[in-house]
């Protein structure tokens, strides 16, 4: 008996008000939750598919899945998304791509593009000169380095070609510079 009045007595006197406008201020702030929940969700996985894929139809698929069935959605979702990143699988392949590159960092010749050696002054193939001896280490020194990386012996610079051509071109006048000068005055 005790119990019975109790109970009356505590609903009569709820906080706020009865207890029934409490439960329904509840109810509403929990559908408030899920509402927010479930457009999180969707959202969440609008953006996670497309980081995953470029397959539009995957992509709706996936949403649709989350926003029809929610949280079972969700869950299946999770299970059968990609496991890797669009970028994950970029980088990977990058990384590969390098790693390959610098396995396969071989020198090939210029004429006949056959394998050489780095240490190679001709090719065995084409006997096409690859490099030249320096001569006081008598080390390969390619042909584009102004100085031996071995000895520091500097290669001398070909200046000759050009007064070569300058001096024939005055050797082809009939009179030189100067007397065209001393003419006109």
């Amino acid at each position: 008996m005790l119990n019975s009045n109790f109970s009356a007595t505590m609903l009569q006197t709820w906080p706020g008000g009865s207890w029934e406008a409490s439960l329904r201020i509840l109810l509403i702030a929990g559908i408030i939750y899920v509402a927010i929940l479930w457009a999180s969700l969707v959202f969440w996985t609008f953006r996670d598919i497309r980081q995953r894929t470029k397959d539009p139809i995957l992509q709706f698929i996936c949403v649709i899945l989350v926003l029809v069935t929610f949280m079972l959605g969700y869950w299946i979702y999770l299970m059968l998304r990609p496991r890797e990143t669009l970028a994950t699988v970029y980088d990977r392949t990058l990384e590969e791509e390098t790693l390959l590159q610098d396995l396969q960092a071989k020198l090939i010749c210029p004429s006949c593009q056959q394998q050489v050696r780095e240490d190679y002054l001709r090719c065995p193939n084409c006997t096409e000169q690859l490099k030249e001896p320096c001569p006081t280490c008598k080390k390969p020194l390619a042909n584009e380095w102004p100085i031996c990386p071995f000895c520091a012996w500097e290669r001398p610079v070909l200046q000759q070609a050009a007064p070569m051509i300058i001096s024939r071109r005055r050797d082809t006048n009939s009179q030189p510079p100067d007397s065209t000068t001393n003419a006109s005055d």
